[in-house]
């Protein structure tokens, strides 16, 4: 029994007169209950239709979606360029290229101002430099350091170990190679340790090891020996060399490390100005310059530690770089360490101009530029045509622009496949039988929602809307001088010519391939039109597919006013539910109805009971 605010927490009954009280009320209550039985099988319908509503809401939506790309000219009729030489450019063409061959030459490219500093950033070491002050990118543990030659079948020719403190010097464990290797001598030119085959040995090592598990220091990495190639020697000696001197920085270096008198404050890129803060790391000011308006880009070069920076633009601009600020003031002292500037404001480096983009063109096939395009950029535009520049060439370069024939089909074969999906859908649900339980059964939802909007009229609408422009004709404005007006005239149609209609009653449409290929291989920009185009007095099939589709699913449009939370069902509901409240307000009070006048009976019986009690006691003294 449910809860019933009408009622005490406990009833009995039948406890005088025998009877199954309870029972007998639930007989009469749920005959009472049969209208709200209803009521609730209603609101579940509408909630089943609502749903299906949101189906077919989501299937419209992403028809909508693929329209909105789909009419682009871009995406229906893109031009293909073939170019002969990949490697020197590449080349993409509007919709409104015209299907041309022209040969391209590369004179020269573009490039942008650069300053690459004199200096580098770390302290560059000598053979008198310990090996524990080298502090440049890995903090120096002294030990051990293995050195191995190996012949051209890998066989070891010779292991060499060699032991050194921290206090030893660059000129120190460079003498004990020299010492204690056979085929090696060691040098250091400029902070680059380089390992060669000796005298008289040259081209004996085809391969050289460096470093053992029993190793227990990091020479290779103090050294920037990790990832360099042994060069193997002949008439010379073969070697290995530090990819970068031993005193190199990176990144993640501070900004006060590498400028002792660094402050906080504002250095001036191309009138930009940029923060600095002594706490930033080099990685941080890079970072800072590249995100700024500068329009310069910043680099790290790791084999040669130092600070790059040019232009962002091809051409000959200049890049000016001030410290402090417009004033004069907040100077960081940070140029002359980084050897872009000093304190005078002079260049302490090599500026590169940026040079121009130089591109011949020949239209008719003679070998002779017939034109030539210079730009600041590697990028060229020539009749529609884009030419991405990416070497240059000795000869030239052939370019033939085509119409895409075969991605327009296979743009329209996806149309006919996403509008055939939706109008499928929708024929099937206004035709789906319902399917009905069979006695003691329970349906389940996706059994309960077949059938749901089987002959519903809205979405009949709907279905015959969206054939009529699937099928239909436009009439276009005279100022309009288009060659297609219909589907069919392109070769999209119902399928059904002198068979049974069943297609066009579906609403299905199906490609003849050969007529659609022919349309598009002709006359690519009126299958476009057909589709796309529009004006205030025109629109083509997709634009009629797409408004329409808009105002179906858009927010107050026809599936919101039926299905929404204030359309027709959503205002049933709330009527129905209300309805509900009610009868079960009407049906509590019943219930306490019933059980007061059988309490009542049980009341009397009771004292029947008691006064006959009495009575066969009185008779029986």
């Amino acid at each position: 029994m449910s809860e019933n605010s009408y009622l005490g927490s406990f009833q009995f009954g039948g406890v005088a007169s025998g009877l199954d009280t309870s029972a007998i009320i639930d007989q009469l209550m749920s005959v009472e209950r049969k209208p709200l039985e209803r009521l609730q099988n209603e609101f579940d319908t509408l909630q089943l239709k609502q749903k299906a509503w949101k189906e077919v809401d989501s299937k419209l939506s992403d028809f909508w979606d693929f329209l909105a790309t789909f009419k682009l000219k871009s995406n229906l009729i893109p031009k293909s360029v073939q170019v002969s030489d990949v490697n020197v450019l590449s080349a993409t063409a509007s919709t409104s290229a015209s299907n041309v061959s022209f040969k391209v030459k590369v004179n020269s490219l573009s490039s942008s101002t650069a300053l690459t500093p004199n200096n580098t950033l770390g302290n560059i070491p000598d053979l008198t430099t310990q090996y524990y002050q080298l502090d440049g990118r890995t903090t120096p543990v002294a030990g051990t350091f293995t050195l191995k030659a190996l012949d051209s079948s890998g066989n070891v020719l010779e292991s060499t170990q060699i032991s050194f403190s921290g206090t030893d010097t660059i000129g120190d464990i460079i003498n004990q190679i020299d010492t204690n290797s056979t085929y090696f001598t060691a040098s250091l030119d400029n902070g680059k340790l380089k390992i060669e085959e000796k005298a008289g040995m040259e081209g004996t090592v085809s391969k050289v090891l460096l470093g053992d598990s029993s190793d227990t220091s990091n020479f290779v990495d103090v050294f920037n020996l990790e990832g360099s190639d042994f060069v193997p020697g002949g008439a010379t000696a073969g070697y290995i060399e530090s990819t970068v001197h031993a005193g190199a920085i990176n990144t993640s270096k501070l900004l006060s490390d590498i400028s002792s008198d660094v402050a906080s404050g504002i250095i001036r890129i191309n009138g930009t100005e940029i923060t600095v803060s002594s706490t930033d790391t080099l990685g941080d000011l890079i970072a800072r310059i590249n995100a700024s308006n500068a329009n310069v880009v910043a680099w790290y070069d790791e084999n040669e530690d130092k600070l790059m920076i040019r232009n962002k633009e091809g051409g000959p601009q200049s890049i000016t770089i001030e410290d402090g600020d417009s004033t004069g003031s907040n100077k960081t002292n940070l140029l002359d360490d980084l050897s872009w500037v000093d304190n005078s404001g002079n260049y302490m480096g090599t500026i590169t101009a940026g040079t121009a983009a130089n591109v011949g063109i020949d239209l008719d096939g003679d070998g002779t530029a017939d034109l030539t395009k210079t730009t600041w950029g590697n990028t060229v535009e020539y009749n529609n045509v884009t030419l991405n520049l990416k070497s240059i060439s000795s000869g030239w370069v052939d370019v033939q622009v085509t119409q895409d024939a075969d991605a327009t089909y296979d743009k329209i074969s996806e149309f006919v496949d996403k509008y055939n999906e939706v109008i499928g859908y929708i024929y099937d649900k206004l035709n789906e039988e319902p399917v009905k339980a069979e006695k003691g059964q329970t349906l389940s939802e996706e059994d309960k929602m077949k059938g749901i909007l089987k002959g519903d009229e809205n979405l009949q609408d709907i279905f015959y809307n969206l054939r009529d422009i699937a099928y239909g004709v436009i009439s276009w404005s005279s100022d309009v001088n288009a060659e297609y007006n219909s589907l069919y005239d392109i070769g999209v149609n119902s399928g059904d010519a002198g068979g049974s209609y069943e297609n066009t009653m579906k609403g299905i449409l199906q490609i003849n391939e050969g007529k659609l290929k022919e349309a598009i291989q002709n006359n690519a920009e009126e299958v476009w039109k057909l589709f796309a185009y529009e004006d205030d007095n025109n629109k083509g099939i997709a634009i009629q597919f797409k408004d329409y589709v808009w105002d179906t699913t858009k927010f107050g449009g026809t599936i919101d006013q039926i299905s929404g939370t204030t359309g027709t069902i959503g205002t049933e509901m709330r009527d129905i539910a209300k309805r509900m409240t009610t009868l079960v307000d009407q049906l509590q009070r019943k219930e306490a109805y019933y059980w007061q006048k059988f309490s009542a009976m049980e009341q009397s019986v009771s004292q029947m009971q008691s006064q006959g009690s009495w009575i066969a006691s009185a008779f029986a003294k």
